[in-house]
């Protein structure tokens, strides 16, 4: 690979596990872990999301899977420029399926037609100021043909394109999309990674709907602060929120991808 933010890879696949992000901690705690080292899952038991929640999934419809940075000695002030790379990645993979359809919503859910079609879950150990060992989690909806009523906003590429996609395919083009956004850690500055990142974000200058506590509002997304924070102007000030601290109110719509005539 040209941009060698993974010195190699080494892909672990398993049939049935609890959690990719589970087994990668494990096996970073037991010393079997080496950086670039993928778990792959067909199905996870109990996938973790932010939070407490869980990645829905049915087995073998989907990638799930978990990289795994072992000893990257990365800053912890830039555990900011981290997510949004690894969002980015992800962003571009499923961009190149679905052209001008997907969007990046703060802080690394990716969307297409307002519906969420992957997630990430960043999870990090700290050695002092930097950042010793990373796990970063990726669930993309790529063959799943249904989703649970709890799931009212949830889309894959099956349900947008209405056709099987090859999840080798798409797994090739994350990996690649992973090791030339992380590369740009040691290259790139806070502000160049934030302008892109801005760029394809979620409601950037446009009015949206959000709750935050019992509190619906809305409010119009001006970007991120340098801690990756959302600045979301707010009857004419800038208030800022944490993950967690506000939510989206999301329209349910349910609309099909059309490729474009050749």
């Amino acid at each position: 690979m040209p941009f060698n933010f993974f010195p190699q890879l080494k892909i672990l696949t398993y049939e049935q596990i609890e959690s990719t992000n589970t087994l990668a901690w494990q096996r970073l705690k037991d010393g079997e872990a080496q950086n670039g080292d993928i778990i792959l899952a067909n199905y996870q038991i109990n996938g973790k999301g932010q939070g407490k929640n869980t990645w829905y999934s049915t087995d073998g419809s989907n990638l799930l899977l978990s990289f795994i940075c072992k000893d990257i000695q990365i800053k912890a002030t830039q555990l900011t420029q981290l997510n949004m790379l690894v969002s980015l990645s992800v962003f571009n993979t499923v961009n190149y399926f679905f052209p001008e359809m997907a969007s990046l919503k703060w802080p690394n859910d990716i969307m297409v037609n307002e519906q969420k079609i992957a997630g990430i879950l960043i999870e990090t150990a700290l050695q002092g100021e930097y950042i010793k060992n990373a796990v970063i989690g990726i669930g993309i909806n790529i063959n799943e043909e249904n989703f649970p009523e709890f799931l009212p906003a949830a889309c894959s590429f099956n349900t947008l394109s209405k056709k099987y996609h090859d999840l080798d395919s798409v797994f090739n083009i994350l990996i690649e999309q992973l090791d030339k956004q992380l590369s740009k850690l040691k290259i790139s500055g806070f502000e160049e990674i934030r302008e892109e990142y801005e760029s394809v974000l979620f409601g950037m200058e446009t009015i949206r709907y959000f709750r935050s506590g019992e509190k619906e509002f809305s409010g119009i997304i001006k970007g991120i602060n340098g801690h990756g924070q959302l600045c979301v102007e707010v009857d004419g000030k800038i208030k800022i929120f944490n993950n967690k601290e506000i939510e989206f109110e999301m329209p349910i719509k349910v609309n099909s991808y059309k490729s474009p005539k050749i």
